[in-house]
């Protein structure tokens, strides 16, 4: 008995889904219409296909980033939820089998679906293959009718190749990724380390292809270590040199605003070591805003003014070292007159010339 109720069940439950109550309300694109776009630059891959009456279809890659997949509607049109992502064959052909790849969440909005980069990647592949996807999932308005929206392979191979050769291309980072910068410093150190230089490199390439950037600020930093004007001076060093490698590289000095703070603006504490190696820094940050004073001009002097003011502190430290050397010699010349003086009374004293009151002695 329990084969054939079964059996009655399941009829009924199809038959429920075939109503008109249950009927999918779908969006497809006709296949004579169908269309892949590819958008290339040195910032964004995008390779997007519009539904007709939904909206679009869109695999996208930025530059220090991966590929994702968006589905975006002209409105809020699904359930927030989960939505079924089923792979299937195009009608025409003789493969009949479908398959479901996967869950994926939705938010009841106008960008209802956000896949990462492992599915979107293996959706791809099924476009690739020549098969169909289709987002099914609970409409918004309209009691449980499900909605059923498909992405075409149609046109898409060669679309695809071209998206590829995008990538191939694009930056190694993103403006948000490369906005703020913080070279580190050792101890003293000035130079610039490799380290240091290939993120400089980085940012250079970054520059050279974003017109839209206006402004470089370079700050320099020190830890609490020395004397405060030394520090001042070794961050004014050590921001400077960052600038000329910039400028060495092609960037327009006047579009660089350097400035520096010697130990003032700490962002660890200085009582640990580790804390001491995070303040040893220039930072560099971008801006898409023009300057906001003119470079080098303002905060800044010369790299003359910088000069004399070193020969300045070096006079004035030699200046101290020989006040020091003087001060030290005088001490040695008291102590010895003091110590003749003291010999000397010990020879008086002995020979007996002082002290017992024969004064006529003396004379002889």
């Amino acid at each position: 008995m329990k084969a054939p109720l079964l059996n009655i069940l399941i009829g009924c439950i199809a038959l429920l889904l075939a109503s008109d109550a249950f009927a999918a309300i779908s969006y497809a694109t006709r296949t004579d219409e169908v269309a892949w776009q590819v958008d290339s630059s040195k910032f964004m891959c995008r390779l997007s296909h519009p539904i007709d009456g939904f909206g679009d279809a869109v695999f996208e890659r930025e530059a220090g980033r991966a590929t994702q997949f968006q589905l975006k509607s002209s409105m809020a049109r699904m359930k927030t939820g989960r939505a079924a992502l089923i792979v299937r064959p195009p009608p025409w052909s003789s493969q009949s089998s479908a398959n479901q790849l996967a869950t994926v969440n939705v938010k009841e909005s106008q960008q209802p679906i956000t896949i990462g980069r492992k599915l979107s990647e293996r959706m791809l592949a099924e476009l690739e293959r020549g098969l169909l996807l289709d987002f099914q999932r609970q409409a918004l308005y309209g009691g449980n009718q499900p909605i059923k929206v498909t992405v075409s392979s149609i046109g898409f191979r060669e679309s695809y190749q071209e998206y590829l050769r995008c990538q191939g291309s694009l930056l190694a980072v993103n403006y948000g990724q490369i906005e703020r910068s913080t070279l580190l410093y050792d101890n003293e150190e000035e130079d610039l380390k490799k380290s240091v230089k290939r993120r400089l490199d980085t940012i250079v390439s970054y520059l050279k292809e974003d017109a839209n950037v206006k402004a470089i600020y370079l700050d320099g930093h020190t830890d609490s270590e020395g004397i405060r004007g030394e520090n001042l001076l070794k961050s004014q060093r050590r921001a400077e040199r960052v600038f000329d490698y910039l400028v060495e590289e092609g960037i327009p000095a006047d579009s660089i605003i350097v400035r520096w703070h010697g130990e003032r603006y700490p962002v660890k504490s200085n009582r640990t070591k580790k804390g001491k190696a995070k303040n040893r820094r220039v930072t560099v940050r971008l801006s898409k805003e023009p300057p906001q004073f003119v470079a080098n001009e303002q905060s800044n002097t010369s790299k003359e003014e910088l000069m004399k003011k070193e020969a300045m502190m070096k006079k004035e430290e030699l200046t101290k070292k020989e006040a020091m050397m003087q001060k030290e010699g005088a001490i040695m010349a008291d102590k010895e007159l003091m110590a003749k003086d003291e010999m000397l009374k010990e020879t008086a004293e002995a020979t007996g010339t002082i002290g017992n009151g024969n004064k006529g002695n003396l004379l002889k």
